[in-house]
């Protein structure tokens, strides 16, 4: 191989060199790119799940606060009955008392 020869073929792979690095250089560009698209799709998803459940656990705990406010009322309501019982024969034998001893003397 002559000096030329040997010259011409330093010079082809040198300039096959940097074809490589810059396929490479471009390729990582690509994949860097690709990357960033994947993971904001990533956390735009957790993003919009955590959204979701925050609003099923929101739903869920007004759901529960109105059935215990409903049942508290339904035990409010079912006391009030029967101390409004209570009271009532309460008054009925205090007024036969009465009775009882107006006309006993």
């Amino acid at each position: 191989m002559s000096g030329i020869e040997a010259v011409r073929r330093i010079v082809e792979t040198e300039a096959q060199a940097k074809r490589i690095i810059e396929d490479a250089k471009s390729r990582a560009q690509e994949i860097l790119e690709y990357a960033t698209i994947e993971a904001q799709k990533l956390r735009q998803t957790a993003v919009s799940h955590a959204e979701q459940e925050r609003a099923r656990i929101l739903r869920e705990a007004r759901e529960k606060a109105e059935a215990d406010a409903r049942s508290s009322d339904e035990e409010t309501n079912s006391l009030l009955e029967s101390y409004k019982k209570l009271f009532e024969n309460r008054r009925d034998v205090a007024a036969k008392k009465a009775v009882e001893l107006i006309l006993g003397s």
